[in-house]
């Protein structure tokens, strides 16, 4: 079923992130209380960003999408001077309490990040940092892309952990991996949510979709990585997660 206004795909998904930002609080909270009391929550959590997060003291660092807020926080913790960008007014909302409860600054601002606010300035930030869950929520890689390069200084780097494309098709079926859709099949897909009420519309990309945007924005693409997280509701099989790291050239 097609939710009324899905072609709004902003609109669709601020309702479900708001509610998702309602839902889960209590989820993070034993996370929350580990940065707040300085505990390595980014190299037990985050192990393949951590690597490129151990010297940020003083560091101007921004998180597009930053969700749960719980790499930002963390960030901040150890000194980085951190803003995050998120278009969801209660994950605003609550990562401004996370940020509180932690004992940190940092600067929240509500905004699409495919469609930068100019306050947001040119060439200022060291490093772009982002945690899974960035591009099945992104309908405009080259914009999302533009943005990162934008805001970067000469040199800065563009570190993403996100979920594998591959990984969000495929299902496990009595030892064996399904795909419940080509990999190759971009067409928007809307998915109803089994813990509420509140439809999302996510976008399906390969990873040279991903990859190319990251050229074209003029990035230089260093490594890239596909890896296998244990989860749950993982396949062993296949990656579940991919690392991107680029520099702004």
């Amino acid at each position: 079923m097609e939710p009324e206004g899905s072609r709004d795909y902003t609109r669709v998904n601020k309702r479900q992130w708001n509610a998702i930002g309602k839902r889960d609080q209590s989820r993070k909270a034993e996370m929350l209380r580990q940065i707040k009391v300085g505990a390595p929550y980014l190299e037990k959590w985050e192990p393949k960003i951590a690597s490129y997060l151990k010297d940020i003291k003083g560091k101007k660092i921004i998180v597009p999408q930053f969700g749960d807020g719980l790499v930002m926080v963390a960030c901040a913790k150890r000194g980085a001077i951190v803003t995050g960008v998120d278009f969801s007014s209660e994950q605003v909302r609550l990562a401004r309490e996370a940020a509180a409860y932690c004992g940190v600054n940092v600067n929240l601002v509500e905004a699409d990040w495919q469609n930068l606010p100019e306050s947001v300035p040119n060439n200022y930030f060291d490093l772009v940092v982002t945690e899974c869950g960035i591009f099945i929520w992104t309908d405009n890689l080259d914009a999302w892309m533009r943005s990162a390069c934008r805001v970067l200084k000469n040199d800065g780097k563009l570190v993403v952990s996100d979920f594998h494309l591959i990984s969000l098709i495929a299902k496990l079926e009595d030892g064996k991996v399904v795909f419940r859709r080509s990999y190759f099949d971009q067409n928007p897909e809307v998915c109803e949510s089994e813990e509420d009420a509140s439809p999302s519309i996510e976008f399906r990309w390969k990873l040279s979709d991903i990859i190319n945007a990251t050229i074209q924005a003029g990035f230089r693409v260093d490594r890239v990585e596909e890896f296998y997280v244990e989860e749950p509701a993982g396949i062993p099989f296949i990656p579940n997660n991919f690392l991107l790291v680029a520099t702004k050239e």
